[in-house]
Order: C-alpha cells, then sequence, then structure tokens
C-alpha cells in the first residue's frame, strides 16, 4: 500500500478521502471485486467517486482488470498476474504473468488482460 501511495503522491495527487476508502477495499480484498461491490462496501462514497477513482488507478497502473461477465474486476498490482474465475459461484484465484512487453518496438505503455474461466473444485464435483 505505502509503494501506491508514493505513486499518487509522485504523479502529483493526493490521498483524498474516496481514494483512500477504495484503496482500503481493494488491499483488504483477496479476489478481483467490481466497482459495484467496492460502493457497496462502502457507501460513504457516491458512485461516481468509486468510479472515478478506479479509472485514475487504472490510468497510472496500479490496478490490475479482468472482465468477466461483461463487467470489470478490480485488484491492485503486487506483480504481474491474472485471475482464473469459476464460472459458477465466482471463486478466483491469481495466476503469475511471466510475459515480458519489452520486444516492441514500435509501442510504449503496452497492457494486456486475460480472462481465464473454470469450474473451481467445488463446483465441479
Amino acid at each position: 500500500m505505502k509503494e501506491i501511495l508514493l505513486q499518487l503522491k509522485q504523479h502529483g495527487y493526493k490521498l483524498t478521502k474516496p481514494r483512500e476508502k477504495v484503496l482500503g477495499v481493494l488491499s483488504s480484498n483477496h479476489q478481483a471485486i467490481s466497482a459495484q461491490d467496492i460502493h457497496q462496501k462502502i457507501k460513504t462514497v457516491d458512485k461516481v467517486s468509486v468510479y472515478r477513482v478506479l479509472n485514475l488507478l487504472e490510468e497510472l497502473g496500479l490496478v490490475n482488470i479482468e472482465n468477466m461477465n461483461n463487467e470489470k474486476l478490480y485488484c491492485l498490482v503486487k506483480e504481474p498476474h491474472h485471475h482464473v474465475i469459476c464460472k459458477k459461484c465466482g471463486y478466483s484465484e491469481e495466476v503469475a504473468c511471466n510475459y515480458s512487453f519489452d520486444e516492441f518496438k514500435n509501442f510504449t505503455n503496452v497492457h494486456h488482460q486475460l480472462t481465464l474461466t473454470g469450474l473451481c473444485k467445488k463446483c465441479s464435483k
């Protein structure tokens, strides 16, 4: 969390209450979470502010984004990773991403998204 706060400061952003609350939910959550679920956990921050904070974190590369059922799911960037998500119950686990984007000669600031789905052990029984 210290690294994220430092990066916000380095880009000229202050730690506002909405940013603090959204970052608190993201840091305490062990699975990727939707903006709607974040908003429900912190009802003191309006939905528009939640989306603004998430958009800022996305612009700064501080969150990973997964798409599941046409909904963005967010989690803080620790190391590059993806998630495998159970199609039935929504349980997810992190999957390391070792892909490097250094070989692109004509592009900078390259990002990617990968959505892995399947059935967890519990649901496949």
